[in-house]
């Protein structure tokens, strides 16, 4: 199952992976006057909101980011949109 997990106070480093990452499938931006950043992940380990998370990208990409470390807001399931209380 994709989970949509939304970030507060995420940072995008360019950091090798470490222990304890989750995999990034995709990454979102969304640049609006009330900016969002969320990643999708198949990750069953997800933790709940409140919770620190790293996140690795799952593909490298040339982008000068590996990582994303953030504080989980929420979690929505991608496919019903409803929230997740993990």
């Amino acid at each position: 199952m994709t989970l949509r997990v939304y970030l507060g106070a995420a940072k995008m480093i360019d950091e090798p992976a470490k222990p304890g990452d989750l995999l990034a499938e995709r990454v979102f931006i969304h640049a609006a006057e009330v900016s969002e950043l969320w990643v999708e992940t198949e990750s069953p380990n997800t933790p709940g909101p409140g919770r620190s998370v790293s996140f690795v990208l799952a593909h490298p990409l040339d982008l000068g980011i590996n990582r994303i470390v953030g504080t989980i807001e929420r979690v929505v399931s991608k496919q019903t949109r409803e929230r997740i209380a993990t």
